[in-house]
């Protein structure tokens, strides 16, 4: 049984290792400037983040955040959805524990969020990342695009998924 809770700032240590763990197995993040988990994990734009506890161990990670790239917001925007949106980002679960439901519980904090916020949730993924997009559209989240941009040393295409409120 895992809790959810606010992350605090002593949790970021924490999460810089199970970050790491993850991108060894996933390759996630895609983009990492310098190697940076803090700065990934910390990122000035979020409206709020949480973690996720078990075993007296933080196993997952995520935050929300007001706005994307702008690619992807054209497609946000391309798609209809007008006012102003939450975005989930940083969903990170510790490999050991994946299948546990701690993914779409800590998913559905964040969309529950940014719904009181009177925002439309909004997330992006890489496309090759078949375990995320099951994850995505097994809890009900939509696709209503695909964003493809250029980042330092390769270009990225992320699938844009939203969730009715």
């Amino acid at each position: 049984m895992s809790l959810i809770r606010l992350r605090t700032g002593s949790d970021i240590d924490e999460l810089v290792a199970l970050a790491s763990r993850v991108r060894a197995i996933d390759g996630y993040p895609v983009y990492l400037p310098n190697g940076d988990f803090h700065r990934f994990l910390s990122t000035s734009r979020a409206l709020a983040a949480w973690v996720a506890e078990a075993g007296g161990r933080i196993v997952g990670h995520v935050a929300t955040k007001s706005d994307s790239n702008q690619v992807v917001m054209n497609v946000v925007r391309g798609a209809g959805i007008g006012g102003e949106i939450g975005v989930i980002a940083r969903l990170l679960v510790d490999p050991s524990t994946r299948r546990q439901g701690i993914g779409a519980k800590l998913l559905d904090v964040a969309r529950s969020h940014i719904v009181a916020l009177a925002r439309t949730p909004v997330l992006t993924v890489v496309a090759g990342a078949a375990p995320a997009i099951s994850l995505y559209r097994r809890t009900g989240w939509s696709e209503i695009g695909e964003a493809t941009f250029e980042m330092p040393g390769q270009t990225v295409t992320e699938l844009v998924f939203t969730v009715s409120s």
